[in-house]
């Protein structure tokens, strides 16, 4: 049985417009797992969770993943979607909780490099995006919604139907 409810879960590469749709509708949480994984050196730097991403000043949270887990389930009542990491460690666990997902995943790994130093990562980000691109990809079991390189998740059919329900 799946303990999801109503809500769907979308576990999204990086750069698809998860933080968009976060912030355009109330509905959709963008559950950043960067808050949860790491403890930055930083404090000021943490702040900005786009510029801190590829920041190698930092240590792995001993409570991740559990925390971030925890996090997802506490929101499944509260959210239509909710917008998760693409790390396969994470989608594992989502299978082993009985909890079903979409992947949302870029055609290729150059798009989304191109995208995250448009929007101001730094270089390391961008390069490590093509490394996750091959480990994180998804395996033939999972829901797959291929995201084209002049699209976003909001440009999704399979999302619209999703989003047109809330407004």
């Amino acid at each position: 049985m799946n303990k999801n409810g109503k809500c769907v879960i979308v576990s999204a590469f990086s750069c698809l417009g998860k933080t968009y749709l976060g912030n355009k509708y109330k509905d959709i949480l963008d559950l950043e797992a960067s808050h949860y994984k790491w403890i930055y050196n930083d404090k000021e730097l943490a702040k900005d969770v786009e510029k801190r991403k590829g920041i190698k000043d930092r240590l792995l949270n001993p409570d991740y993943p559990d925390n971030y887990i925890n996090a997802i389930i506490e929101n499944i009542d509260k959210y239509k979607i909710i917008l998760i990491t693409p790390e396969k460690m994470i989608r594992n666990i989502l299978v082993q909780k009985n909890l079903s997902y979409f992947i949302a995943y870029p055609t290729t790994p150059e798009f989304v490099k191109k995208r995250a130093l448009q929007r101001g990562n730094n270089i390391a980000f961008a390069l490590g995006l093509e490394k996750s691109y091959q480990k994180w990809y998804p395996d033939k079991l999972e829901n797959v919604l291929w995201v084209k390189d002049n699209e976003y998740l909001e440009n999704l059919i399979e999302m619209q139907k999703f989003i047109k329900t809330m407004n």
